[in-house]
């Protein structure tokens, strides 16, 4: 896949974009606290065992076979211990903070490319309520934004009133 090309001005202004979020003072903090975790063997090791059982719960519900109870405590015992754990908690904290941070200016590039314009910040807040309130957490394991959903099988996809229609909500 080539990667266009941009014309001077796009190139500068892009430059420049950079430039000023790599010195934000929310991200060069949220670097530091990654690399505390990095440089951290436990916090690591507990991420590690986290993600690595829950990728097999995952997979093992993706099989058509639920978790047992003790299987969902010992998920739940591992998250709480990285939760514990200062450098785990800093790592996750740190990623949210970017991720939010990309997120808003993804929302402003796309806003701006639609509206032919930067657009306001009250505009960008008006989205991004209009995105959470289109868009509910499904108790049956999926997320659900009426277009879209991933309830396994679960839901009806009636989509009444914003909600997918699965009943647990």
């Amino acid at each position: 896949m080539n990667t266009p090309v941009l014309n001077d001005n796009l190139r500068a202004a892009t430059e420049a974009l950079c430039n000023l979020l790599a010195k934000e003072d929310k991200v060069v903090a949220s670097k530091a606290k990654i690399g505390l975790f990095f440089q951290n063997p436990e916090a690591t090791k507990l991420f590690e065992e986290v993600n690595a059982y829950g990728e097999e719960l995952r997979n093992k519900h993706l099989a058509g076979m639920p978790p047992t109870e003790e299987e969902i405590s010992k998920f739940d015992t591992l998250r709480e211990n990285v939760i514990k754990n200062d450098a785990a908690r800093g790592f996750l904290e740190a990623r949210q903070t970017i991720d939010e941070l990309l997120n808003t200016i993804n929302h402003y590039l796309g806003m701006s490319i639609d509206l032919g314009r930067a657009p306001t910040p009250e505009e960008i807040e008006e989205a991004r309520q209009r995105a959470m309130s289109a868009q509910s957490s499904c108790s049956c394991g999926g997320q659900c934004d009426k277009e879209n959903c991933d309830c396994d099988g679960k839901c009806d996809h009636d989509h009444k009133d914003g909600g997918c229609g699965c009943g647990n909500h």
